[in-house]
Protein backbone atom coordinates (compact mmCIF):
# COMPACT_ATOMS: atom_id res chain seq x y z
CA UNK A 1 0.00 0.00 0.00
CA UNK A 2 2.79 2.45 0.31
CA UNK A 3 4.30 2.54 -2.91
CA UNK A 4 0.80 2.86 -4.18
CA UNK A 5 0.29 5.84 -1.62
CA UNK A 6 1.61 8.25 -4.14
CA UNK A 7 -0.10 7.44 -6.85
CA UNK A 8 -3.01 7.63 -5.12
CA UNK A 9 -2.35 11.07 -4.05
CA UNK A 10 -1.78 12.52 -7.50
CA UNK A 11 -4.70 10.77 -8.54
CA UNK A 12 -6.88 12.40 -5.59
CA UNK A 13 -4.98 15.91 -6.50
CA UNK A 14 -5.52 15.71 -10.49
CA UNK A 15 -9.34 15.95 -9.74
CA UNK A 16 -9.19 18.12 -7.23
CA UNK A 17 -7.89 20.74 -9.83
CA UNK A 18 -9.87 19.29 -12.30
CA UNK A 19 -13.34 20.26 -9.95
CA UNK A 20 -11.42 23.02 -8.76
CA UNK A 21 -11.26 24.23 -12.23
CA UNK A 22 -14.99 23.58 -13.37
CA UNK A 23 -16.00 27.00 -13.53
CA UNK A 24 -13.35 27.67 -16.09
CA UNK A 25 -15.63 26.87 -18.60
CA UNK A 26 -16.15 29.70 -21.40
CA UNK A 27 -13.83 32.13 -21.90
CA UNK A 28 -13.59 33.39 -18.17
CA UNK A 29 -11.08 31.63 -15.60
CA UNK A 30 -11.89 31.85 -11.69
CA UNK A 31 -9.55 30.99 -9.06
CA UNK A 32 -10.86 30.92 -5.55
CA UNK A 33 -11.34 28.66 -2.84
CA UNK A 34 -14.88 28.51 -2.62
CA UNK A 35 -15.96 27.17 -6.29
CA UNK A 36 -17.80 30.31 -7.53
CA UNK A 37 -18.17 31.06 -10.85
CA UNK A 38 -15.71 33.91 -12.74
CA UNK A 39 -17.45 36.99 -13.57
CA UNK A 40 -18.63 37.09 -17.04
CA UNK A 41 -16.85 40.45 -17.97
CA UNK A 42 -13.71 39.27 -16.70
CA UNK A 43 -11.14 36.81 -18.72
CA UNK A 44 -9.65 36.37 -15.30
CA UNK A 45 -11.57 36.18 -11.87
CA UNK A 46 -9.34 36.16 -8.57
CA UNK A 47 -10.65 35.50 -5.33
CA UNK A 48 -9.24 35.17 -1.33
CA UNK A 49 -9.90 36.25 1.56
CA UNK A 50 -6.16 35.06 2.88
CA UNK A 51 -4.04 35.11 0.29
CA UNK A 52 -2.63 37.82 -2.30
CA UNK A 53 -0.83 38.09 -6.00
CA UNK A 54 2.21 38.34 -6.24
CA UNK A 55 4.19 40.60 -9.07
CA UNK A 56 7.49 39.14 -10.30
CA UNK A 57 10.62 40.42 -8.36
CA UNK A 58 13.44 42.18 -9.80
CA UNK A 59 16.38 45.06 -9.73
CA UNK A 60 15.99 47.99 -11.99
CA UNK A 61 18.74 46.66 -14.02
CA UNK A 62 17.05 43.63 -14.70
CA UNK A 63 13.71 45.46 -15.56
CA UNK A 64 15.69 47.73 -17.64
CA UNK A 65 17.00 44.85 -19.51
CA UNK A 66 13.52 43.48 -20.72
CA UNK A 67 12.49 44.12 -24.42
CA UNK A 68 8.81 44.48 -22.72
CA UNK A 69 5.54 44.33 -24.58
CA UNK A 70 2.97 47.01 -23.20
CA UNK A 71 0.98 46.10 -20.30
CA UNK A 72 4.01 44.40 -18.69
CA UNK A 73 4.16 44.66 -14.85
CA UNK A 74 7.04 43.87 -12.40
CA UNK A 75 7.95 44.67 -9.08
CA UNK A 76 11.24 47.10 -8.75
CA UNK A 77 13.45 46.04 -5.55
CA UNK A 78 15.73 48.69 -6.12
CA UNK A 79 13.36 51.62 -6.06
CA UNK A 80 10.66 49.30 -4.00
CA UNK A 81 7.93 50.13 -6.38
CA UNK A 82 5.86 48.82 -8.91
CA UNK A 83 6.83 50.12 -12.36
CA UNK A 84 4.50 48.75 -15.52
CA UNK A 85 5.63 49.18 -19.55
CA UNK A 86 3.37 51.54 -21.26
CA UNK A 87 4.80 51.98 -24.84
CA UNK A 88 7.21 50.47 -26.96
CA UNK A 89 9.37 52.27 -29.18
CA UNK A 90 12.05 50.89 -32.28
CA UNK A 91 14.62 51.25 -29.88
CA UNK A 92 13.35 50.56 -26.11
CA UNK A 93 10.57 50.13 -23.73
CA UNK A 94 9.45 53.45 -21.49
CA UNK A 95 8.09 52.06 -18.42
CA UNK A 96 6.38 54.14 -16.06
CA UNK A 97 6.08 54.24 -12.32
CA UNK A 98 3.38 53.48 -10.03
CA UNK A 99 2.53 55.39 -6.91
CA UNK A 100 2.84 53.83 -3.80
CA UNK A 101 -0.04 54.09 -1.22
CA UNK A 102 0.99 57.56 -0.14
CA UNK A 103 0.09 58.92 -3.24
CA UNK A 104 -1.67 62.60 -3.22
CA UNK A 105 -5.78 62.65 -4.29
CA UNK A 106 -6.90 65.45 -7.16
CA UNK A 107 -9.26 66.24 -4.59
CA UNK A 108 -7.44 67.42 -1.35
CA UNK A 109 -5.20 65.36 0.96
CA UNK A 110 -4.34 65.20 4.84
CA UNK A 111 -1.42 66.50 5.36
CA UNK A 112 0.92 65.92 8.24
CA UNK A 113 4.55 67.51 9.06
CA UNK A 114 6.46 65.33 6.87
CA UNK A 115 3.93 65.69 3.63
CA UNK A 116 5.09 66.91 0.61
CA UNK A 117 5.27 66.60 -3.06
CA UNK A 118 8.51 66.14 -4.95
CA UNK A 119 10.94 63.54 -6.02
CA UNK A 120 13.27 61.34 -4.02
CA UNK A 121 16.48 61.58 -6.48
CA UNK A 122 18.64 64.17 -8.05
CA UNK A 123 16.27 64.55 -11.24
CA UNK A 124 14.17 67.83 -12.24
CA UNK A 125 10.51 68.45 -10.82
CA UNK A 126 8.18 69.08 -13.83
CA UNK A 127 4.48 70.03 -14.13
CA UNK A 128 2.87 69.99 -17.67
CA UNK A 129 -0.43 71.38 -18.82
CA UNK A 130 -1.56 69.62 -22.10
CA UNK A 131 1.84 67.78 -22.00
CA UNK A 132 3.66 71.01 -22.30
CA UNK A 133 6.42 72.44 -19.78
CA UNK A 134 4.94 74.69 -17.39
CA UNK A 135 6.80 74.12 -14.22
CA UNK A 136 10.36 73.14 -13.57
CA UNK A 137 13.02 73.19 -10.50
CA UNK A 138 16.24 71.66 -11.90
CA UNK A 139 18.37 70.89 -8.92
CA UNK A 140 21.75 70.22 -11.26
CA UNK A 141 21.28 73.29 -13.35
CA UNK A 142 19.71 75.64 -11.00
CA UNK A 143 16.60 76.71 -12.99
CA UNK A 144 13.36 77.57 -11.61
CA UNK A 145 10.33 77.74 -13.85
CA UNK A 146 6.66 78.47 -12.77
CA UNK A 147 4.17 79.09 -15.74
CA UNK A 148 3.08 78.00 -19.00
CA UNK A 149 5.73 77.63 -21.18
CA UNK A 150 8.26 79.26 -18.72
CA UNK A 151 11.69 78.42 -19.87
CA UNK A 152 10.29 75.82 -22.84
CA UNK A 153 13.73 75.92 -24.44
CA UNK A 154 15.72 75.03 -20.94
CA UNK A 155 12.66 72.77 -19.89
CA UNK A 156 12.67 68.99 -20.31
CA UNK A 157 15.29 65.53 -19.80
CA UNK A 158 15.11 66.13 -23.81
CA UNK A 159 17.02 69.74 -23.95
CA UNK A 160 20.54 70.43 -24.92
CA UNK A 161 20.28 73.83 -23.10
CA UNK A 162 23.39 74.99 -21.12
CA UNK A 163 21.30 77.94 -18.85
CA UNK A 164 21.82 77.73 -15.31
CA UNK A 165 20.83 79.50 -12.25
CA UNK A 166 17.57 81.10 -14.07
CA UNK A 167 14.28 82.24 -12.80
CA UNK A 168 11.31 82.88 -14.82
CA UNK A 169 7.34 83.28 -13.73
CA UNK A 170 4.64 83.87 -16.16
CA UNK A 171 3.42 82.90 -19.31
CA UNK A 172 5.98 82.26 -21.96
CA UNK A 173 8.31 83.87 -19.67
CA UNK A 174 12.36 83.24 -20.54
CA UNK A 175 10.70 80.78 -23.52
CA UNK A 176 13.63 80.72 -25.84
CA UNK A 177 16.40 80.87 -23.34
CA UNK A 178 19.02 78.36 -24.13
CA UNK A 179 22.58 79.36 -22.79
CA UNK A 180 21.63 82.59 -20.67
CA UNK A 181 22.94 82.87 -17.23
CA UNK A 182 21.58 83.94 -14.06
CA UNK A 183 18.21 85.99 -15.85
CA UNK A 184 15.36 86.75 -13.65
CA UNK A 185 12.22 86.83 -15.81
CA UNK A 186 8.56 88.40 -13.92
CA UNK A 187 5.92 88.39 -16.20
CA UNK A 188 3.88 87.67 -18.83
CA UNK A 189 6.63 87.40 -21.81
CA UNK A 190 9.14 88.58 -20.28
CA UNK A 191 12.60 87.69 -21.67
CA UNK A 192 10.55 86.09 -24.16
CA UNK A 193 13.96 85.94 -26.94
CA UNK A 194 16.76 85.81 -24.80
CA UNK A 195 19.17 83.24 -26.05
CA UNK A 196 22.39 84.11 -24.33
CA UNK A 197 22.15 86.95 -22.84
CA UNK A 198 22.99 87.14 -18.77
CA UNK A 199 22.18 89.01 -15.39
CA UNK A 200 19.30 90.34 -16.98
CA UNK A 201 16.25 91.29 -14.36
CA UNK A 202 12.94 91.86 -16.29
CA UNK A 203 9.35 92.70 -14.31
CA UNK A 204 6.68 93.19 -16.17
CA UNK A 205 4.57 91.72 -19.05
CA UNK A 206 6.96 91.78 -21.98
CA UNK A 207 9.69 93.27 -20.41
CA UNK A 208 12.88 93.11 -22.17
CA UNK A 209 10.55 90.75 -24.48
CA UNK A 210 12.93 90.90 -27.43
CA UNK A 211 16.14 90.35 -25.87
CA UNK A 212 18.48 87.73 -27.30
CA UNK A 213 22.35 88.55 -26.52
CA UNK A 214 21.85 91.91 -24.21
CA UNK A 215 23.20 91.15 -20.66
CA UNK A 216 23.20 93.08 -17.26
CA UNK A 217 20.02 94.44 -18.06
CA UNK A 218 17.39 96.18 -15.52
CA UNK A 219 13.64 96.71 -16.78
CA UNK A 220 11.24 96.56 -14.35
CA UNK A 221 7.65 97.86 -15.77
CA UNK A 222 4.88 96.43 -18.53
CA UNK A 223 6.91 96.36 -21.86
CA UNK A 224 10.33 98.25 -20.23
CA UNK A 225 13.55 97.82 -22.59
CA UNK A 226 10.75 95.66 -24.64
CA UNK A 227 12.62 96.20 -27.91
CA UNK A 228 16.36 95.99 -26.42
CA UNK A 229 18.13 92.86 -28.48
CA UNK A 230 21.87 93.78 -28.06
CA UNK A 231 22.10 96.48 -25.24
CA UNK A 232 23.84 95.76 -22.27
CA UNK A 233 24.05 97.91 -18.97
CA UNK A 234 21.19 99.31 -19.45
CA UNK A 235 18.09 100.16 -16.33
CA UNK A 236 14.25 100.55 -17.25
CA UNK A 237 11.80 101.72 -14.35
CA UNK A 238 8.52 102.35 -15.80
CA UNK A 239 5.89 101.18 -18.22
CA UNK A 240 7.38 101.21 -21.96
CA UNK A 241 10.53 103.18 -20.08
CA UNK A 242 13.29 103.19 -22.75
CA UNK A 243 11.39 101.07 -24.81
CA UNK A 244 13.03 102.59 -28.11
CA UNK A 245 16.20 100.68 -27.53
CA UNK A 246 17.92 98.24 -29.37
CA UNK A 247 21.55 98.23 -29.28
CA UNK A 248 22.45 100.91 -26.89
CA UNK A 249 24.35 100.46 -23.37
CA UNK A 250 24.58 101.68 -20.30
CA UNK A 251 21.64 103.97 -20.89
CA UNK A 252 19.08 104.88 -17.45
CA UNK A 253 15.27 106.03 -17.79
CA UNK A 254 13.13 106.52 -14.63
CA UNK A 255 9.51 107.02 -15.38
CA UNK A 256 6.56 105.40 -17.91
CA UNK A 257 7.70 106.18 -21.47
CA UNK A 258 10.59 107.89 -20.18
CA UNK A 259 13.09 106.84 -23.06
CA UNK A 260 16.14 107.83 -25.39
CA UNK A 261 15.24 108.67 -29.47
CA UNK A 262 17.69 105.49 -30.41
CA UNK A 263 20.18 103.36 -29.53
CA UNK A 264 22.78 105.94 -27.54
CA UNK A 265 25.16 105.47 -24.97
CA UNK A 266 25.53 107.09 -21.35
CA UNK A 267 22.30 108.51 -21.85
CA UNK A 268 19.64 109.26 -18.76
CA UNK A 269 15.91 110.21 -18.78
CA UNK A 270 13.72 110.96 -15.82
CA UNK A 271 10.58 111.94 -15.24
CA UNK A 272 7.47 110.78 -17.27
CA UNK A 273 7.62 110.68 -21.30
CA UNK A 274 11.44 112.15 -20.58
CA UNK A 275 13.48 111.61 -24.01
CA UNK A 276 17.00 112.06 -24.23
CA UNK A 277 18.10 112.73 -28.00
CA UNK A 278 22.04 112.11 -27.52
CA UNK A 279 24.56 109.94 -25.73
CA UNK A 280 26.29 111.59 -22.84
CA UNK A 281 23.42 113.45 -21.89
CA UNK A 282 20.60 113.52 -19.41
CA UNK A 283 17.11 114.92 -19.61
CA UNK A 284 15.09 115.92 -16.73
CA UNK A 285 11.20 115.95 -17.45
CA UNK A 286 9.36 116.31 -20.94
CA UNK A 287 8.91 119.48 -22.49
CA UNK A 288 5.39 120.50 -20.22
CA UNK A 289 7.98 120.93 -17.48
CA UNK A 290 7.52 124.16 -16.29
CA UNK A 291 10.48 124.33 -13.51
CA UNK A 292 13.01 122.38 -12.25
CA UNK A 293 13.67 123.13 -8.38
CA UNK A 294 15.96 121.85 -5.74
CA UNK A 295 17.32 123.07 -2.71
CA UNK A 296 20.34 123.75 -3.93
CA UNK A 297 21.70 124.69 -6.90
CA UNK A 298 23.97 122.03 -9.87
CA UNK A 299 27.31 121.68 -9.16
CA UNK A 300 30.10 120.99 -11.41
CA UNK A 301 33.47 119.94 -10.76
CA UNK A 302 35.71 122.59 -10.55
CA UNK A 303 39.28 121.67 -9.12
CA UNK A 304 42.37 123.29 -9.91
CA UNK A 305 44.19 120.30 -9.57
CA UNK A 306 42.70 118.22 -12.49
CA UNK A 307 42.45 121.58 -15.06
CA UNK A 308 45.05 121.91 -17.49
CA UNK A 309 45.73 123.99 -20.68
CA UNK A 310 44.13 126.61 -18.91
CA UNK A 311 43.95 130.20 -21.03
CA UNK A 312 42.79 133.17 -20.54
CA UNK A 313 40.86 133.64 -23.81
CA UNK A 314 36.99 134.17 -23.08
CA UNK A 315 35.76 136.75 -24.71
CA UNK A 316 33.64 138.99 -23.14
CA UNK A 317 32.03 142.61 -24.63
CA UNK A 318 33.05 141.12 -27.91
CA UNK A 319 30.75 138.39 -27.77
CA UNK A 320 27.69 139.92 -24.95
CA UNK A 321 27.59 142.88 -26.86
CA UNK A 322 26.79 140.34 -30.05
CA UNK A 323 24.17 138.49 -28.04
CA UNK A 324 20.04 139.58 -28.61
CA UNK A 325 18.01 138.90 -25.64
CA UNK A 326 14.30 138.09 -26.26
CA UNK A 327 10.91 136.56 -24.85
CA UNK A 328 9.34 133.78 -26.73
CA UNK A 329 7.14 130.63 -26.55
CA UNK A 330 7.98 127.27 -26.92
CA UNK A 331 5.90 124.87 -29.02
CA UNK A 332 6.36 121.94 -26.63
CA UNK A 333 4.21 119.62 -28.14
CA UNK A 334 5.82 119.41 -31.97
CA UNK A 335 9.03 119.43 -29.74
CA UNK A 336 8.35 116.27 -28.28
CA UNK A 337 6.46 114.53 -30.98
CA UNK A 338 9.75 114.82 -32.88
CA UNK A 339 10.92 111.75 -30.33
CA UNK A 340 8.01 109.67 -30.28
CA UNK A 341 4.43 109.31 -30.67
CA UNK A 342 3.27 107.84 -27.22
CA UNK A 343 3.02 110.65 -26.02
CA UNK A 344 0.37 111.96 -27.93
CA UNK A 345 -2.00 108.71 -26.64
CA UNK A 346 -1.17 110.25 -22.87
CA UNK A 347 -2.55 113.49 -24.06
CA UNK A 348 -6.09 111.84 -23.52
CA UNK A 349 -5.09 112.72 -19.49
CA UNK A 350 -6.44 115.67 -18.92
CA UNK A 351 -3.95 116.77 -16.25
CA UNK A 352 -1.43 115.73 -18.82
CA UNK A 353 -3.09 117.60 -21.10
CA UNK A 354 -3.40 121.00 -19.35
CA UNK A 355 0.67 120.42 -18.40
CA UNK A 356 1.29 120.81 -21.97
CA UNK A 357 -0.81 123.78 -22.66
CA UNK A 358 0.10 125.59 -19.32
CA UNK A 359 3.98 125.09 -20.95
CA UNK A 360 2.73 125.90 -24.73
CA UNK A 361 1.72 129.19 -22.84
CA UNK A 362 4.80 130.19 -20.57
CA UNK A 363 6.28 133.20 -22.09
CA UNK A 364 10.04 132.58 -21.69
CA UNK A 365 13.39 135.18 -21.60
CA UNK A 366 16.69 133.53 -23.36
CA UNK A 367 18.31 133.67 -26.28
CA UNK A 368 18.28 131.82 -29.76
CA UNK A 369 21.05 128.91 -29.56
CA UNK A 370 21.56 129.69 -33.80
CA UNK A 371 22.11 133.39 -33.02
CA UNK A 372 24.24 132.54 -30.32
CA UNK A 373 26.40 130.61 -32.37
CA UNK A 374 26.77 133.74 -34.67
CA UNK A 375 27.60 135.87 -32.04
CA UNK A 376 30.81 133.34 -30.73
CA UNK A 377 31.88 132.69 -34.30
CA UNK A 378 32.04 136.43 -35.35
CA UNK A 379 33.86 137.27 -31.96
CA UNK A 380 36.03 134.52 -32.54
CA UNK A 381 34.90 132.49 -29.06
CA UNK A 382 34.51 128.52 -28.86
CA UNK A 383 31.77 129.15 -26.25
CA UNK A 384 30.98 125.82 -24.49
CA UNK A 385 27.73 127.11 -23.46
CA UNK A 386 26.40 125.86 -27.25
CA UNK A 387 25.30 122.33 -27.42
CA UNK A 388 24.87 121.82 -31.23
CA UNK A 389 22.79 119.32 -33.05
CA UNK A 390 25.10 115.74 -33.35
CA UNK A 391 22.59 114.29 -36.12
CA UNK A 392 19.74 115.84 -38.91
CA UNK A 393 16.84 115.15 -35.92
CA UNK A 394 18.87 116.53 -33.15
CA UNK A 395 18.29 120.27 -32.12
CA UNK A 396 20.03 122.70 -30.22
CA UNK A 397 20.45 123.39 -26.75
CA UNK A 398 22.25 126.44 -24.70
CA UNK A 399 23.67 125.73 -21.03
CA UNK A 400 22.85 129.35 -19.63
CA UNK A 401 25.17 128.96 -16.43
CA UNK A 402 28.22 128.74 -18.96
CA UNK A 403 27.13 132.95 -19.82
CA UNK A 404 28.10 133.60 -16.52
CA UNK A 405 31.77 133.14 -17.63
CA UNK A 406 31.66 135.75 -20.51
CA UNK A 407 29.82 138.13 -18.34
CA UNK A 408 31.89 138.16 -15.38
CA UNK A 409 34.83 138.89 -18.18
CA UNK A 410 32.58 142.05 -19.80
CA UNK A 411 32.31 143.14 -16.61
CA UNK A 412 36.39 143.40 -16.15
CA UNK A 413 36.55 144.72 -19.29
CA UNK A 414 34.29 147.56 -18.81
CA UNK A 415 35.75 148.14 -15.28
CA UNK A 416 39.07 148.40 -16.75
CA UNK A 417 37.77 150.82 -19.04
CA UNK A 418 36.27 152.42 -16.35
CA UNK A 419 39.61 152.69 -14.57
CA UNK A 420 41.73 154.41 -17.43
CA UNK A 421 38.70 156.94 -17.91
CA UNK A 422 38.77 157.71 -14.22
CA UNK A 423 42.74 157.96 -14.64
CA UNK A 424 41.96 160.29 -17.65
CA UNK A 425 39.43 162.23 -16.02
CA UNK A 426 41.98 162.23 -13.07
CA UNK A 427 44.81 163.77 -15.30
CA UNK A 428 42.14 166.14 -16.85
CA UNK A 429 41.18 167.64 -13.69
CA UNK A 430 45.15 168.68 -13.01
CA UNK A 431 45.61 170.19 -16.07
CA UNK A 432 42.37 172.22 -15.81
CA UNK A 433 44.04 172.99 -12.32
CA UNK A 434 47.43 173.73 -13.35
CA UNK A 435 45.95 176.13 -16.69
CA UNK A 436 43.95 178.25 -14.30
Amino acid sequence: MKSFYPITKLFIWLMASLLFMMPCFGQSVAINEDGSLPDPKAILDVKSYNKGILIPRMSTTDRLAIEAPRGLLVFDSTANSFWFCDSVTETASHWTYLAKGDNWSRSGNMVNDYSYIGTWNNKPLQFRVNSLPSGEIHPVRGNTFWGFRAGNTNSGPWSDSTGTRNTATGFYSLYSNHRGIANTASGASSLYSNISGDSNTAIGSSAMYANTTGWGNTASGSSALQNNISGYNNTAIGTYALSHNVTGSNNTAIGSFASVSGNLSNATAIGFGAIVNASNKVRIGNSAVTSIEGAVPFTVPSDGRYKFQVKEDVKGLAFILRLRPVTYLFDVKRFDAQFTNNNAGAEGYAAYAASYNKANSLRRSGFIAQEVEKAANSAGYDFSGIVKPQTGKDHYSLSYDAFVVPMVKAIQELNEKNERLEMEIEALKQLIQKIR
